[in-house]
């Protein structure tokens, strides 16, 4: 996939109208020290991420839709090996949810401001013009 593609700026958190600039502060999804924090604006193309209010709240659903995605998901493959047991079922997912809310937390506020903000394939010329 070329680098214009909406679904891998997504997935590499990049800014959604130029995707080219980061959407996170810190770059590491596993290091918890200004896990949060995100730039006001895209240093590339000065695209504002702190659109409104309460803008990231949306993102709790998108976040809740990637769990129970991933919930199922274990569970189907349980079923299509014939090993569904509670407590095993339950030890996976557990072990896989600690180990993707951190990226699950990042991609879902990417993937809702790309939902709300069109890609502008001349964003950065027209930001340093």
């Amino acid at each position: 996939m070329s680098h214009n593609s909406t679904i891998v700026s997504t997935v590499a958190l990049k800014c959604p109208k130029c995707h080219e600039g980061n959407l996170f502060v810190n770059k590491n999804v596993y290091q918890y020290k200004r896990f949060f924090d995100m730039p006001n604006n895209c240093p590339k193309c000065n695209q504002d991420f702190q659109i409104e209010t309460g803008f990231y709240l949306g993102a709790m659903f998108v976040s809740y839709g990637l769990t129970i995605g991933l919930n199922i998901g274990i569970f189907v493959a349980f079923v299509i090996f014939d090993a569904y047991e509670l407590v095993p079922f339950l030890i996976a997912s557990g072990a896989s949810l600690i180990v993707t809310v951190p990226y699950i937390t990042k991609v879902s506020r990417s993937i809702w401001i790309t939902l709300n903000i069109n890609y502008d394939p001349k964003a950065i010329e027209n930001y340093e013009a």
